[in-house]
């Protein structure tokens, strides 16, 4: 009795059906007969001929493994006959780049006889074939039975997962028992086996232990965007390649991201030099990518006819746009390997993601919940995305989740699609404005540090909440969200990026407390930047809407500001009105922060009228004030003057604890603004002392932390001490070995400061 038409025609059909060709279709591409594939197909020919099945192959485009699948279904059970052997493993189209690490790792676990199934996991584009390849390629001699690769994407069920595997080993079609049938043809052999994109195909993972189970000498590398979860496997995340922190030819060409593209590049046929002019492109380009190795791949193919520059600026074009003919469908650009992720996902993932899209820096469970909205059960949709590496957990102490810059540009696009954008914009912004009231005052007290950190977590979320509130016409919410973390972008290197944002908020039509809060943040952004003249031009604007609002705690800081700046500027009795006004309001509010500034910029005007030992008062005060708050910015900015004082008097001693102390805070918390007055201070000292290359070296540390914050030093008693010193340095030294220590000192980080700050305490001070 028939058992129907067979393996070979339920595999040519199934092949046919994939490649969306008619019998007829078919035939004439192969050479055959629309009547002899139409037998074939029936099963009235269960036995072809070898030419015919490659004729069929070729025509049918299939790749090795699908080939031999093919060719095995061709052969029925002949009881003693020799399977055929393995496939030759494939040779890399590419070299692996930045992953040597990883494959040792690999190797390392599967050679170590403990490990025997392992799997690779992670987002789509991120070189888990490539990895597995290279891994494969250095096991083979471990392996006397070879090494056989099976490409699983075009499989499309689970139950078709072993026959693939048969049809790369060259066994024969399991018949019965697809685990007994294959385990038996196996039998003792010593053999790797790649399994080659299995996410689609994860309810096979139990018949791919059965058959660990049973084969001693087996050993299986798989890779997939999700985990199999059978307790023989050990799971191997991939990470992305790691990109360039800096943007100095040096930095650039060891990150692994820039090695690929600049490989890639070089083998499109245009190999792009890395100099000071395109080591900030190609570092951009490799961050904007995320460092996933196949958008790399693709952006580098255009380089072929655009610079670094333009392409950044085509970015986006750039990896949608196939060109590279020889890698599968699937992965032809970004889009095509995401729309594979995306079809395996449930209907809630799919939703989640997209929403999830609209953070741009990482985001918490309770965040994704918030912005999701009540018709998604979190939860289970998040872990989903984890699964398939779609959601990247992020390390550390919190729980924090992000999507890799490709994932996220894509599912943006979904949520556009699905006319979510704005609804879900506007709820990840409101998110945002919640964020920032706490941080008004936590930026100014004693946890200060966590609230800078904290905000730098969420600087992507930052920049696309202000962009969405400005481009929905929310001003005035823009605006408070700018004065209320003015201060973080100020010390913690992204001055001119705040002051970008204020310039771009309509103030034309706002209320006075809107007002108050725009000028606010644009006099406090001016300030650290060091252009006085308009941070007293904005601070004064901002202290008198805040006046007309009735916001006593814009105005206090508003006066601060406006003070400072005037009294800088020489216009000390109206410096002095407004820095009194703070106080007295300050004292009202209990505003500490207010008070302490109030205090030291007055003990600053007599500073600068002569009034030395009125100034000390002062700063003793501040000192004080700022002391019993806690806020390491505020105790750092006084330490700074009360050391430039030191300094004027001739105390050096009391100087060097004053600018130590300030570069200890400022490196222990991270912020610049104070330290670009610190390290210059402790430059002056040293060539006081007698150091000229460390003075020259920490002149330069100073320069460059300024210039990489934009911030800069505009009280005018430490002007006036770098007018004097530097020229002084440079002449001790002599033009060649200034340039070398500027050099040396352009590397170091504020971390650093301390130590040097160290080396000038062990000379003695000038007698």
């Amino acid at each position: 009795m028939s058992d129907g038409p067979g393996a070979f025609a339920e595999v040519l059909r199934r092949q046919r059906g994939r490649a969306a060709l008619s019998q007829e279709e078919l035939a004439e591409r192969s050479g055959l007969t629309a009547k002899a594939v139409s037998a074939l197909e029936r099963g009235e020919r269960r036995r072809p001929h070898p030419h015919t099945v490659r004729a069929l192959a070729d025509a049918l485009g299939l790749d090795p493994a699908d080939r031999g699948a093919l060719a095995a279904a061709a052969r029925p059970e002949q009881p003693g006959a020799a399977p055929a052997p393995p496939p030759v493993l494939p040779h890399p189209a590419a070299p692996l780049v930045g992953r040597a690490a990883e494959r040792d790792e690999v190797v390392g676990l599967l050679r170590s006889g403990t490990t025997r199934l392992l799997t690779l996991t992670g987002t789509g584009g991120v070189g888990k074939t490539s990895l597995a390849l290279e891994v494969a390629r250095t096991l083979a001699p471990d392996f006397p039975d070879g090494v056989a690769v099976v490409e699983l994407a075009a499989v499309p069920e689970a139950a078709l997962v072993l026959p693939a595997l048969a049809g790369a080993l060259g066994a024969r079609q399991p018949a019965g028992s697809a685990v007994e049938s294959l385990a038996a043809a196996i039998g003792t052999r010593r053999q790797l086996v790649v399994l080659d994109n299995l996410e689609h195909v994860l309810d096979a993972a139990a018949d791919v232990a059965a058959l660990l189970a049973r084969c001693a000498g087996l050993v299986v590398l798989a890779t997939s965007r999700a985990a199999l979860r059978v307790r023989a496997e050990l799971e191997r995340p991939l990470e992305p390649l790691p990109v360039p922190e800096r943007t100095d030819v040096a930095t650039v060409a060891a990150s692994p991201a820039a090695r690929v593209f600049l490989d890639r590049a070089r083998a499109a046929g245009r190999a792009v030099p890395l100099t000071d002019a395109t080591a900030p492109d190609v570092a951009a380009i490799c961050r904007r990518l995320d460092g996933l190795p196949l958008a790399l791949e693709l952006a580098a193919a255009h380089a072929r006819f655009l610079t670094p520059s333009a392409l950044l600026a085509r970015l986006d074009q750039a990896v949608s746009s196939p060109r590279s003919r020889d890698l599968p469908e699937r992965q032809r650009t970004v889009r095509a390997t995401l729309d594979w992720s995306h079809q395996l996902l449930t209907a809630a993932e799919q939703l989640l993601l997209r929403r999830l899209s609209v953070f741009a820096g990482g985001f918490t469970l309770e965040a994704a919940a918030e912005v999701a909205g009540p018709d998604v059960d979190v939860l289970p949709a998040l872990a989903g995305l984890v699964e398939q590496s779609l959601v990247v957990a992020e390390e550390g102490g919190a729980a924090r989740y992000r999507l890799l810059e490709p994932v996220r540009q894509y599912a943006a696009g979904h949520l556009v699609a699905a006319g979510e954008a704005d609804a879900t914009a506007d709820r990840a912004a409101d998110l945002v404005l919640a964020l920032a009231s706490g941080a008004r005052r936590g930026l100014r007290g004693a946890a200060q540090r966590q609230w800078l950190d904290r905000l730098q977590q969420e600087h992507g979320n930052l920049t696309a909440a202000l962009a969405r509130l400005t481009a929905a016409g929310r001003a005035g919410a823009a605006a408070e969200l700018a004065a209320d973390t003015w201060l973080y972008w100020a010390l913690r290197g992204n001055t001119a990026e705040g002051l970008r944002w204020v310039a771009r908020v309509d103030g034309d039509a706002l209320p006075p407390a809107g007002s108050a809060a725009l000028h606010l943040a644009a006099a406090g952004l001016a300030f650290a930047s060091g252009d006085v003249a308009a941070t007293a031009s904005a601070a004064s604007r901002a202290a008198r809407a805040a006046a007309e609002a009735g916001d006593d705690d814009r105005r206090v800081e508003a006066l601060v500001l406006a003070g400072s700046a005037t009294g800088f500027l020489g216009s000390f009795e109206e410096a002095a009105a407004a820095l009194a006004d703070a106080r007295r309001l300050g004292a009202a509010a209990g505003h500490s922060w207010a008070l302490a500034h109030a205090a030291t910029a007055q003990a600053q005007l007599l500073f600068l009228a002569g009034d030395l030992p009125g100034a000390a008062a002062g700063l003793v005060e501040g000192e004080r004030i700022a002391r019993e708050m806690g806020g390491p910015f505020t105790l750092a900015m006084v330490l700074n003057v009360q050391a430039s004082l030191a300094l004027v008097r001739g105390d050096d001693d009391a100087a060097l604890r004053g600018w130590t102390e300030a570069a200890g805070l400022a490196a222990a918390v991270g912020t610049t603004w104070t330290m670009a007055y610190t390290v210059p201070g402790l430059a002056v000292l040293a060539a006081r002392r007698g150091l000229p290359e460390l003075a020259a070296e920490l002149f330069a540390a100073g320069s460059a932390t300024a210039e990489a914050a934009a911030v800069a030093v505009s009280f005018p008693p430490d002007l006036e001490f770098l007018a004097r010193a530097l020229p002084e340095v440079r002449a001790a030294l002599g033009e060649a070995a200034f340039g070398r220590a500027w050099e040396r000192g352009r590397g170091l980080r504020p971390a650093d400061v301390p130590r040097l700050a160290a080396d000038i305490s062990d000379r003695a001070a000038p007698a």
